[in-house]
């Protein structure tokens, strides 16, 4: 049964659940992955929410192992959809770089980067197991538990 979670509303079983999704036209690069910890680490001086409160998300986008713009909300989902709203009003290239974000990975982070073509995603928490099935579908790559200098490459 399903009732918490954005997509889940209203279906008994995740057999229901809607698994189609755009294809990654892009190719990450290899310096993308060895900029995750360099991203990681900036995190915690531009949450300014976090700061205060303890309890925000935060969606970064990351060019060159630089944070670029960064969005928190006390949603996951939320802090992501600021983001992607706000490349997407900037006509940011979604092919220059990739989203760190600090919560865990599930299916709809998926589904929403590969709207947008973005092609990694790295969480500083665990993917669920749709999530790793729709970034293997959809061809984007997915890292996740990236503390310090370590990840856990999924895709």
């Amino acid at each position: 049964m399903g009732r918490t979670g954005c997509g889940l509303c209203g279906i008994e079983s995740l057999e229901q659940l809607q698994l189609d999704i755009s294809k990654i036209t892009i190719e990450p690069s290899r310096e993308w992955l060895e900029q995750i910890p360099v991203a990681i680490s900036q995190l915690k001086d531009q949450q300014k929410i976090t700061a205060l409160t303890g309890g925000a998300h935060a969606a970064a986008w990351v060019v060159e192992g630089k944070i670029m713009a960064l969005f928190e909300d006390v949603g996951r989902h939320n802090a992501l959809d600021k983001l992607l709203g706000y490349l997407a009003q900037e006509n940011y290239d979604t092919s220059a770089g990739f989203v760190v974000m600090t919560s865990r990975a599930s299916y709809e982070l998926i589904r929403k980067c590969a709207q947008l073509n973005i092609g990694l995603l790295a969480s500083i928490s665990a993917p669920t197991s749709m999530a790793i099935r729709l970034a293997k579908i959809s061809g984007l790559t997915l890292a996740s538990f990236c503390r310090g200098d370590d990840f856990v490459l999924y895709t």
